[in-house]
């Protein structure tokens, strides 16, 4: 559950900032998954644009928490970053073979899957819990 929180946190942080950044010219109510801008001629709306967004959140979430499970913190966070820009290259691999009307913005692209790879990462080590050992020995402790 910690990867897939994961993922939806950084997710709905880059709903709210569509390009990582506050000062772009993309609101949170223009129609973006991951940064890229859906073109109005698809006809997916908002909703569905969300729902699409976030659905590929939770996997790029699930996919950064395989890989830095074992990492500590500032590292894993580090990590992340560096895998949002993996992602960004499957990313862009697959907009330029089926979804061409996709591309365009692509420095404000590579921006977005740097800071959501930085969040999930954060976010997964930040909500992964450590199983504390349960002691296998149930005798009362002495009385004094």
């Amino acid at each position: 559950m910690p990867a897939v929180a994961s993922g939806l946190i950084a997710g709905i942080v880059l709903l709210v900032v569509p390009h990582a950044s506050p000062w772009s010219g993309v609101t949170s109510f223009t129609p973006t998954m991951m940064g890229r801008v859906v073109p109005e001629s698809w006809g997916l709306g908002s909703f569905m644009t969300v729902v699409f967004h976030l659905a590929l959140a939770i996997i790029y979430g699930v996919l950064i928490s395989l890989v830095v499970t074992r990492i500590r913190q500032m590292a894993a966070v580090v990590i992340g970053g560096l895998l949002g820009l993996v992602l960004y290259r499957l990313n862009l691999t697959v907009i330029s073979l089926w979804f061409p009307a996709m591309r365009g913005a692509e420095v404000a692209v590579i921006v977005t899957h740097v800071v959501f790879g930085l969040i999930a990462a954060g976010a997964y080590r930040g909500l992964l819990r450590r199983k504390v050992p349960v002691p296998t020995d149930q005798t009362p402790p002495p009385t004094v």
